[in-house]
């Protein structure tokens, strides 16, 4: 070997060398260093628990039952940097282990190395964990009941459909937290800032993620602790961006054009939207007047404009705009109601699956459903069928889980056709409901 070659590897063995002995050097500091921040964050969560360190794993005693053991391995393996934590009891053969939540949990005992399950212990808490990022959402955790995870699944569906991951148990054998009837608000109030993560377990909840301005931090952090209830202590380490908000407007003519307009962060947002308005309506169809603006938020409703295309495509007109995080706009023409019926057709049925997401994921709206009718008949019987019309939708949106006080119903009978009466056609479509997004003007 040269002495050139001989040079080299002297001296690549010699960084090795160094970077092995500062690994071993930095371990007692690292191991101090964890202990000290494991310790305050017990101590702030009033455990009286003692905690040690080898490396990165956590070794923690004293004198708790199974539920406080099983919070203090929680709260220790929230710290950064650690590994795993295992509570040490007085028995040998009875010590619990946890890894990162990135590992599995596993109880090691005399006669078994196998995991439990949650229904060995029924102490156990009911959990939930929702994460939303650049607008699809995925659940896991467990629930004691099924009638709670078939809400909470048809709450996801109609505000993140189709874009839900949903890993939520049933485990009849966990606590019904005072929470769980609520877990459906819970995860539907995460849109307010876009990118979040909420975790739940038990009378504790953290919550994650970036809000474009204090109040929307504040607005969500308000609304989730009014859900979680008194019970349930909810710590947050939200992010405020201060960046401000997109601006989006939709309007569909009865020419069949669609216009574009607003400002959005990024062509990323400007091509996701108008791609899909163009599959929906054809490229000849589409006017695109959107710009790129300078420090714009990447909200959630970025995400779900692509889907309204498709979903108000058989309605002759509309119109949207999202400006300062409030939504506005008209609905009208398209699904009609058969001729003196106020029962609602699959179509209306569609288009109210598509409000309710809308209302749902946003707390602060208020929706007014309008009923109409065609001009047969008197005008007493046409407007009490209007109002009749109008308050099906109504029944309809609650029974998907809106809150009643929320919605207005508005009969107007004749009095406001959009189409000539003196046609089959012109009737047909003056037989509607428009759904205004705020209260009755």
């Amino acid at each position: 070997m040269s002495n050139r070659k001989r040079f080299v590897w002297l001296l690549v063995l010699s960084w090795v060398v160094v970077a092995v002995l500062a690994i071993v050097l930095a371990i007692p500091d690292q191991e101090d260093d964890l202990t000290a921040d494991a310790s305050a964050a017990l101590q702030q969560s009033g455990i009286a628990a003692t905690v040690e360190f080898n490396g990165r794993d956590a070794a923690l005693s004293g004198a708790l039952d199974p539920n406080e053991q099983a919070r203090a391995i929680e709260v220790v393996l929230s710290v950064t940097g650690v590994r795993r934590a295992e509570w040490q009891n007085a028995a040998a053969d009875a010590t619990t282990t946890t890894t990162s939540p990135s590992a599995t949990t596993t109880t090691v005992g005399a006669s078994t190395t196998s995991p439990p399950t949650l229904s060995d212990d029924p102490a156990q808490p009911s959990t939930l964990t929702a994460s939303l990022s650049r607008g699809a959402l995925t659940l896991s955790g467990t629930v004691p009941s099924a009638e709670i995870a078939v809400q909470v699944a048809g709450i996801a569906d109609l505000i993140y459909g189709p874009f839900v991951t949903n890993d939520l148990q049933v485990d009849d054998t966990v606590s019904a937290a005072g929470w769980v009837p609520n877990a459906p608000n819970l995860m539907a109030f995460l849109p307010i800032v876009g990118e979040a993560q909420l975790d739940v377990v038990g009378d504790k909840a953290t919550l994650a993620g970036l809000a474009g301005s204090a109040e929307k931090k504040a607005q969500l952090e308000a609304a989730l602790g009014a859900a979680l209830g008194s019970g349930v202590t909810l710590k947050s380490s939200i992010e405020v961006t201060n960046k401000t908000p997109p601006i989006y407007e939709a309007r569909a003519t009865a020419d069949g054009l669609l216009t574009l307009g607003g400002v959005m962060p990024d062509q990323a947002a400007i091509d996701l939207i108008t791609d899909a308005a163009v599959e929906t309506y054809g490229a000849d169809k589409v006017i695109n007047e959107m710009t790129i603006g300078v420090d714009i938020d990447d909200s959630f409703s970025i995400y779900r404009i692509p889907l309204t295309f498709a979903q108000f495509r058989p309605i002759s007109e509309w119109d949207l705009l999202i400006e300062n995080d409030v939504i506005s706009g008209n609905v009208r023409g398209g699904a009609t109601f058969e001729f003196a019926s106020a029962e609602l057709t699959d179509e209306l049925r569609t288009l109210h699956d598509t409000a309710a997401g809308i209302v749902l994921r946003n707390p602060s709206i208020l929706l007014t459903i309008e009923g109409h009718t065609d001009s047969v008949g008197s005008d007493a019987f046409n407007l009490a069928l209007s109002d009749a019309r109008a308050q099906a939708g109504i029944d309809y949106l609650v029974g998907l889980g809106v809150q009643p006080e929320r919605l207005f119903a508005v009969g107007y009978g004749e009095t406001r056709p959009i189409a000539d009466n003196g046609t089959a056609e012109g009737r047909r479509q003056n037989r509607r409901l428009e759904f205004v997004i705020g209260p009755p003007s």
